[in-house]
């Protein structure tokens, strides 16, 4: 015997498909910087990470 069940879409509450901050990066590093570093960041206008990347990759020579 087979049991055929429509389920329901609810149509309020609950999280909606592609709603959302988007994620622009793919890993979160934490750290803690040292006075010298902080001095520094605290001087950035905008993005802190976006400016922490380029550093790393032009510290790398990869441009």
């Amino acid at each position: 015997m087979e049991l055929h069940v429509e389920i329901e879409k609810k149509q309020r509450g609950g999280a909606r498909e592609g709603a959302g901050r988007k994620r622009k990066g793919v890993h979160y590093y934490g750290f803690r910087a040292t006075q010298e570093v902080h001095d520094i960041l605290s001087k950035i206008e905008g993005s802190k990470a976006d400016y922490i990347n380029q550093c790393i990759i032009k510290a790398q020579g990869i441009e």
